[in-house]
């Protein structure tokens, strides 16, 4: 039984354990760039559109964290024209999945972001990264930890505590809980595809501009290892977003390809 729990959790690891992508670079798919490009499915100002669009409908109470990821859910499938959610995976070893739930998404649309503590390739990142299946590399060589358990989850705590003016926070920590207040938030838990499952989504990288609207940074869900300033200035923040590559009907899972090899 342990072995094959083992196992189990290894199918899945490996896609993010770098020594074992490099010697199964044949198997690569969706996430395949040369040095110097970029992986752009739809313009930075579309996803930039769409995002200060759908934040600022946002509601936001820490003290009713239920109440409110619900009416979000509601302001997404009013304003988006679907809903994502974490549920079990259809993958018998995939663990937590996320699904459409209600509606259906167009291509080329944003259906989720990737969450989590942003690394530049220098800094110290090796006890995060231990057993963490959640480390996404982007195509310049930074990576953002999308884990919301352990080590990881206390840092990107510590991290975004650091970074508050007073008493506003410049990015949100809610998705570290079963209840995003911004429910696009769950995108470290699409799952890999595979021969029966084929990709349905893709990553991109997109970068928040320094002068966007402070007042939904709260909802942003990535923050800087480092300091969040540069000059007394907020910096650019990385994230990622997934982009529909065809149309998702209403109870479909989302699939990607975990692999980032660039060369």
């Amino acid at each position: 039984m342990i072995f094959r729990y083992l196992k189990n959790k290894w199918k899945n690891y490996r896609y993010r354990f770098t020594p074992w992508i490099i010697m199964n670079l044949k198997e690569r798919k969706v996430r395949d760039v040369q040095k110097g490009q970029n992986d752009k499915l739809i313009s930075d100002e579309q996803v930039l559109k769409l995002l200060t669009n759908f934040l600022s409908k946002l509601e936001n109470d820490p003290i009713e964290e239920e109440s409110i990821y619900n009416k979000n859910l509601n302001k997404m499938r009013a304003d988006l024209g679907f809903v994502t959610e974490r549920k079990p995976s259809v993958l018998p070893t995939g663990g937590i999945g996320v699904f459409v739930t209600h509606g259906s998404v167009e291509p080329g649309t944003v259906v989720s972001m990737y969450p989590g503590l942003i690394y530049s390739p220098h800094e110290p990142k090796l006890f995060q990264s231990l057993l963490n299946p959640f480390i996404f590399r982007c195509i310049d060589g930074m990576l953002v930890d999308g884990n919301d358990k352990n080590l990881s989850k206390f840092m990107y705590r510590s991290c975004c505590q650091r970074d508050r003016i007073g008493p506003y926070l410049i990015s949100d920590m809610s998705w570290l809980t079963p209840f995003p207040v911004n429910p696009l938030a769950v995108g470290q838990y699409v799952n890999n595809q595979s021969t029966e499952h084929q990709a349905n989504v893709a990553y991109q990288e997109f970068d928040i501009p320094a002068d966007f609207p402070f007042h939904l940074r709260k909802f942003i869900p990535n923050n800087f290892y480092s300091s969040s300033y540069e000059n007394e200035e907020i910096r650019q923040t990385r994230v990622i977003v997934l982009v529909s590559l065809r149309n998702i009907k209403e109870g479909e899972e989302l699939f990607s390809s975990y692999f980032t090899v660039v060369h």
